[in-house]
């Protein structure tokens, strides 16, 4: 079983175009938090260990290997950290740089839906344009990008000096231009990492679904 994490502001829908190019060859786990997706009504959580918390309990069987993708990549991170397995499962980092190399996001400045999709986007993040033209639909989303910003900065904190136990394979979009000093991700497994760019933007399931889901039977393949 594999478990998908999704980038901020989404839900578990996310993964439908990868779930189809992955078919019946991986059982697939998609992931969602409070607020996201099905659980819309749910408060969002701001704090990690929280987030983490939430999604280990809805793992109620050994994981093969986690795969998050850009916010969600470090919520893997921090889930596999606490997961009780005798085999850790592998982990697949996607559309994210290194936590170890992030700068501090500075919550007083996030105090608009402007502001908001400024910093998701300095940190490589996108939301669709319909959101942020429409402005009843933007101010409707702003409390959910807001909360996934400060969520993004207490996962950086709590998994800056994290090394996960298993193997881990990094995935880039070759569109996006955000991501920075992608070979450090090698600080954050007790085994080998490997870094693979591919063919589009930073939602890689989105735009690359077929080429993620070549990836995901590799790294299982070696396990």
């Amino acid at each position: 079983m594999v478990a998908f994490i999704p980038p901020s502001c989404c839900g578990a829908g996310y993964f439908r175009r990868l779930r189809r190019e992955l078919g019946d060859r991986v059982d697939v786990r998609a992931l969602e938090l409070p607020s996201h997706g099905r659980r819309y009504r749910e408060t969002p959580l701001t704090d990690a260990a929280a987030a983490v918390a939430d999604l280990a309990a809805r793992v109620d069987t050994p994981l093969d290997a986690l795969y998050g993708e850009s916010l969600g990549a470090y919520l893997a991170l921090g889930l596999a950290d606490v997961l009780a397995q005798t085999r850790p499962p592998l982990l697949l980092a996607a559309s994210n740089s290194p936590p170890s190399v992030r700068e501090r996001i500075d919550p007083g400045a996030v105090d608009s839906v402007e502001s908001a999709v400024a910093a998701l986007r300095a940190m490589g993040g996108e939301i669709p344009p319909e959101v942020v033209s429409d402005p009843a639909l933007a101010e409707s989303a702003y409390p959910l990008i807001r909360a996934d910003l400060l969520l993004a900065q207490s996962c950086i904190d709590l998994v800056r000096d994290s090394a996960a136990a298993g193997d881990l394979t990094v995935l880039a979009g070759a569109d996006d231009t955000a991501l920075t000093r992608m070979e450090s991700w090698a600080e954050h497994t007790r085994g080998r990492c490997e870094v693979a760019s591919l063919p589009g933007g930073h939602l890689l399931s989105a735009t690359n679904p077929a080429g993620v889901a070549a990836r995901v039977l590799e790294a299982l393949a070696r396990r």
